[in-house]
Formats: structure tokens, C-alpha cells, sequence
């Protein structure tokens, strides 16, 4: 089995290249690039770096915030590579300790302006990131970078400015962290999604055994379908930002790290013992006031905004009322001690505003997690209750289908639930009352696998040869486009070894690939800058579509097609079986995992090619049930299993 790069960098969250006159290369997660974060000199001699140098881009995601609830984020991203993309929200928590020199490159792959506005932070007036104000917006396929030196250390944040109550509502937004200066310091500098910080710096050493980064989001599932519903730049700016009137908005999903109940039991549980003490860094990145109560806690107030309090000004409480933009260290001591603490279980964990503890209406969802004593947590990563969590990992419970209470209590069942209800009029007469709103369906799951499907073999032994230049950037798109290539359609013969000389004029990162080919061809790289790459054509007429697989540049206009001889129609392998009478849903594979995910039900792996179904590669797929990857890890050799319909993998059997 061929072993890409990738394979290098199992799920290690310390991530860097070198930097000129700096430190040793370190490595990156599945997806980062190199270049996402660079660590330099040691300014100090204290023996860790104090150059730091970020790349982020913007990227549009699609998550399932809840079962069944699919979700557009705009997210900013350590700069990617590859198919599997670390974007996700909330954007990531950015690390860096007092004294660091900082630079923080934005990377503008998105189709609308954005800036970085660096709050809390100390920083000059030409690095505020107000749009107009200190900077021009940057614009699609521009670069700008943040330099600053960091002073105050302490809970702040990062956000885009332009347009905020859209784009920071939109997940334009993550934890900022400055932590005191100590020697020999090392840490990850980005945490992608917040949630458990698992290497503590010195200075958090000295007085907790845990940290977590929690951040809180209010979303209007109305605002974020927008960019999901429309495909015009330009249409989709009017209806965000001139139709939709934010004065007016209807928060109904509540996120905590970007999930709500029961993923954030998944995803941000507060793992504890006894007799600790948790830092708990807490961000209302939401519009909304909160007021987060810690059930059989009382946690004590150390900072505010960034700043210690002073003894006398320290508050211990069991709920804290954070303004939006807010930041509130807690200290969580943990165990049985009549004042801090009432003893090991599962304690809940959510904003007392009853509303924000639903799922678009329906109890329990929103931002709910538990404080859990590691005693109380069982195999599966999930706290152990009194009864069963399994129905709030249905969908159907909060498409409203599932009845709240167990059928048997009223003596029926659930089939039988709505029959028999009295026909006569409500006593007092018929009356209003507020409703769910169920006028918007359901966002369907995108899924990254059907437009990667083998569609056509590269010829064995090539009879020609072909050198093409292709050029990308912004300025080769038309009306209601972004992005482009140009030429949009390129011509080869079939069995020709092409030569693509790919000039990418832009200032960030543009990938052309050729998804339907086996092996898949890709040239992906960060301009202003050219690259050359080859690949062989099909023996046979056919017609490939290419595009650049960074998130949205396909939609905002960046894709053609290769002319092979005469062209034709292109059908997937599992197509072409079909019309031979052969079903083949099911399709075998064999890899390498990366990393795995068990809160999103997915992993990554490094597969050589499924015969029929998909080229070598290194891509992320959706498991189901999730419990088939309890077993598996980073590093494992497995046979997979992936059903084409559902597009998903329905078994998996590691090979030690």
C-alpha cells in the first residue's frame, strides 16, 4: 500500500513549519497545511518561540448541530490542504503567549469581504480590523496580515467585522488566549472548534489540573440557510444583507463549541475528578444575554474581559450573567466540600434562559452539557444517567414525531398517540398561541463523496504528449461569479500525458482537480504562484468536469471541463455496472486511519483505491452507526465496507 504525507500526521495538535532562522519543522493535522502555523526565533532565550505566524482562510461549512439539523457556518480555518478540510465552528481557539510577536495572515477564500477584528487584545490602531476605518475590507482572493505584539494576557477574541451582525452571527468567531509568559512553554497554538484544551501551558500548570475553552453561540437557522439556498454572489449578498433585517432575527438553535444537545455531550462535556481544579474560559460569542448556572457547583469568578479580579472582587456563584462579547474565567472546584462542591455524578451545565435550552422549541437541546466525574463516564464517551439518552439521538424526537413523555403513561402507544383526541372545542373557546415554526424543511446533508466518484481510468501507457496552461484567480470570473479558470475548457486526445502548467494569480489557495479520474489528479497550491503537474487521459472519448475543490470557489464559478477526443458522456463505474444489469451498492476498501471523530460520526482515512467506487486518496466519511469507531484509532490498518446509496460506511474490521 502507497502511504501519502498525510499519513505523517496522525492527530497531533501542535502544528507548525519552520520558520526562517526558527525552530525545527513540527507537524500538522489531517488537512492543515504546513504553513498554517510557523513558529520562530526564541526572542527570550527561554526556550520556546516567541515568532508565531497564522494563516487562516474563510471557509463555508455544513455540520449537523443536532441529529438531523444541518447547519451552514462561515468559519474561519488554519489554512487547508487536501479533501479534508479542519474548518469548523466555532473558528478555532488561537494560542499564543505574552510577549510573542504575532502575525495572523487572513486568507480571503470566501466570496465576500472580510477582516479580523483582534478583541481584548492589545494591539496598534491600523491592526483594529474595522473595515473603512483602519483597513479596507479584504477582498475575495486578497491577503492582509495582523501584526502585533502580545501584551495583556487573558481570555479575548477574534471576529470579523464587516457586516458583524451577520458574519459574526454567521461563526466568523473564536477564542483568543494570551498566556502568561513562562519558560519552556510549548503548547498548540490552534485548537480547531474550542472545547478540551489538552496540553495546559506552564503558567495554567501551576494552578489547574484542566482547561476547557467554551464557546456560546445564538443562531437563526433563517439566516444561515441563505448562502445554503442561493448560489448567486450577488443574490445571496442582497438577501443577507439588505432583505434580512437583524433587528428582527429569531435566535432558535443554541451552540455550545459549535453543537447542541445531546452532540455537545459528545463534543464538550466537562470531563472531571475530584478534588481538581478546571479552568473553565467561557466566550458568549452569541447576540444574547446568558446566564449560565452550573448545577451542584459553585464556581468561583477570577476574570472578567481578560483581566484577573482582584480578591476582594472575586464572586463565588452558581450562575453568571455574560453580556454578548463577554468573556468570564471560572475556577470549578470539584469533589465534596459543602461550600465549591456537592460530590461526583453528572451535574448539568446550560444557560438558565429556558428557551435556549430547546432545539428550535423542542426540550432538552441548546447549549446544555454536564459536569462529569470521570467515574460516571461510560464506554462510549457518553455520561452515565439515571435512564437512557437514546432518544435524543433520533432525529425524529426533534422533528416533533416523538412524543415527549412514554406513551404508556397516558395508555397507548406511539402509532396510536393521535387517535381518540376529543373533537369538541377547547374550553373558553379557540385560542392562539405560539407555535413552532415548521415552514422551513429540513437543509439536506452535503456530501463530498458522489462528485469524487471514479468516472474514467487514466490510460496504462500513454501514446502522447500535451503541455496546457491554465490561469485562476479573480480576475478571470464573469457576472455573478467570484472566482475562475481560464481556459474554462481544455482539450486532449485520449492516452495523452498532459502537462498542466496551473498560474494561480490570487493570494490564496486554488486546487485544480480532476475528481472523475483514476487516479484523481490535483494541483493545489497558495499564490501568487505557478506549478506544474501531470496526468494521464482515458483510452476513450469522453468529457471530465474539473474544478477547484476549495470550499464554494466550484459554486462562485471556478470549473470547466476536459475535452478528451470527440467528449461524452462521463457515468461512475457504479452507473455503468447498473446498465449491465449488476447492482453493486456495497463496495470494499482498505486504508490507514488518520484520525477519528467520534462526536460528527466520521473519520478520515488513507485508502487505496475502492474498485468501482473511489480513487486512492485521503478523504473524511460518515460512519453509521457512529459505535462502529469505539474501536478504532489513528495508526489502524482496517477493511471498510461503504454503502453508495447511503453514502456511508456500514462496516469496519481493524487488522492488528
Amino acid at each position: 500500500m502507497v502511504m501519502r504525507p498525510l499519513l505523517a500526521l496522525l492527530a497531533l495538535l501542535v502544528f507548525g513549519g519552520a520558520w526562517a532562522e526558527g525552530r525545527g519543522a513540527e507537524t500538522a493535522p489531517p488537512g492543515v497545511a504546513p504553513e498554517a502555523v510557523q513558529l520562530g526565533r526564541d526572542l527570550d532565550g527561554d526556550g520556546d518561540a516567541d515568532e508565531v505566524d497564522i494563516s487562516l482562510e474563510v471557509i463555508e461549512v455544513q455540520e449537523e448541530v443536532y441529529p438531523g439539523e444541518f447547519v451552514t457556518f462561515w468559519v474561519f480555518a488554519p489554512e487547508g490542504r487536501g479533501m479534508v478540510s479542519p474548518a469548523r465552528a466555532p473558528s478555532p481557539t488561537i494560542r499564543v503567549e505574552q510577549g510573542d510577536r504575532v502575525r495572523i495572515t487572513l486568507r480571503n477564500t470566501h466570496y465576500f469581504p472580510h477582516t479580523i477584528h483582534l478583541h481584548g487584545a492589545i494591539h496598534p490602531n491600523e491592526m483594529d480590523g474595522v473595515p473603512d476605518f483602519t483597513q479596507p475590507p479584504v477582498k475575495p482572493g486578497e491577503a492582509f496580515t495582523y501584526e502585533f505584539t502580545a501584551k495583556n494576557p487573558g481570555t479575548h477574541f477574534y471576529h470579523c467585522h464587516v457586516q458583524p451582525d451577520v458574519h459574526v452571527l454567521m461563526g466568523l468567531v473564536g477564542m483568543l488566549i494570551i498566556e502568561p509568559n513562562r519558560p519552556d512553554n510549548e503548547f498548540a497554538r490552534l485548537i480547531p472548534g474550542a472545547g478540551r484544551i489538552t496540553d495546559l501551558t506552564q503558567a495554567a500548570l501551576e494552578h489547574y489540573q484542566r482547561e476547557y475553552s467554551l464557546v456560546y453561540m445564538d443562531i437563526d437557522a433563517r439566516l444561515n440557510r441563505i448562502p445554503a439556498a442561493y448560489h448567486d454572489p450577488r443574490e445571496i449578498e442582497q438577501r443577507m444583507h439588505r432583505e434580512y433585517d437583524s433587528t428582527q432575527r429569531r435566535p432558535n438553535i443554541f451552540l455550545l463549541n459549535g453543537r447542541a444537545f445531546p452532540f455537545t455531550l459528545r463534543d464538550s462535556l466537562i470531563e472531571v475528578d475530584a478534588d481538581e481544579r478546571v479552568k473553565l474560559r467561557v466566550l458568549n460569542a452569541g447576540a444574547r444575554t446568558m446566564h449560565l448556572h452550573t448545577h451542584g457547583h459553585h464556581p468561583v469568578l477570577t476574570h472578567a474581559d481578560g483581566y484577573p479580579l482582584s480578591p476582594e472582587a472575586r464572586v463565588t456563584r452558581d450562575v453568571f450573567t455574560i453580556g454578548a462579547a463577554q468573556r468570564v474565567d471560572l475556577e470549578l472546584r470539584t469533589g465534596r466540600d459543602d461550600t465549591y462542591a456537592s460530590g461526583p455524578g453528572v451535574w448539568f451545565m446550560h444557560d438558565h434562559v429556558e428557551s435556549t435550552v430547546t432545539n428550535k422549541g423542542i426540550s432538552p437541546g441548546g447549549d446544555i452539557t454536564a459536569i462529569t466525574y470521570e467515574e460516571f463516564i461510560g464506554p462510549d464517551g457518553l455520561p452515565e444517567v439515571a435512564t437512557s439518552l437514546d432518544r435524543f439521538f433520533d432525529p425524529a424526537y426533534y422533528r416533533g414525531e416523538v412524543p415527549v413523555f412514554d406513551p404508556e403513561i397516558f395508555h397507548t402507544t406511539r402509532d396510536e398517540y393521535a387517535y381518540g383526541w376529543s373533537e369538541q372545542e377547547p374550553v373558553g373557546g379557540e385560542f392562539d398561541y405560539t407555535a413552532r415554526d415548521t415552514t422551513v424543511a429540513p437543509l439536506p446533508q452535503r456530501s463530498a463523496i458522489e462528485g469524487h466518484r471514479i468516472v474514467a481510468d487514466a490510460c496504462e501507457e500513454p501514446r502522447g504528449f500535451r503541455r496546457i496552461h491554465v490561469q485562476g484567480g479573480i480576475q478571470f470570473a464573469r457576472a455573478g461569479e467570484v472566482f475562475a479558470f481560464e481556459p474554462r475548457v481544455l482539450r486532449a486526445e485520449p492516452c495523452e500525458e498532459v502537462e498542466i502548467v496551473f498560474e494561480n494569480k490570487d493570494a490564496v489557495r486554488h486546487a485544480l482537480m480532476l475528481p472523475g479520474l483514476n487516479p484523481m489528479f490535483t494541483l493545489e497550491f497558495t499564490g501568487p504562484d505557478t506549478q506544474v503537474a501531470r496526468f494521464v487521459t482515458p483510452d476513450r472519448d469522453t468529457t471530465l468536469e474539473f474544478h477547484c475543490h476549495v470550499a464554494t470557489h466550484d459554486e462562485m464559478g471556478m470549473h470547466g471541463r476536459l475535452i478528451v477526443g470527440e467528449g461524452g458522456e462521463a457515468h461512475a463505474h457504479e452507473e455503468q455496472d447498473d446498465e449491465e444489469g449488476e447492482e453493486k451498492r456495497l463496495h470494499e476498501g482498505i486504508g490507514i486511519v488518520v484520525s477519528v471523530d467520534s462526536r460528527a460520526g466520521r473519520f478520515v482515512i488513507d485508502h487505496e483505491e475502492i474498485p468501482g467506487f473511489m480513487a486512492p486518496m485521503v478523504m473524511s466519511y460518515q460512519v453509521q452507526p457512529a459505535s462502529l469507531l469505539q474501536d478504532v484509532a489513528p495508526g489502524d490498518q482496517v477493511r471498510f465496507t461503504i454503502d453508495a446509496t447511503r453514502r456511508a460506511i456500514i462496516d469496519i474490521v481493524a487488522e492488528r
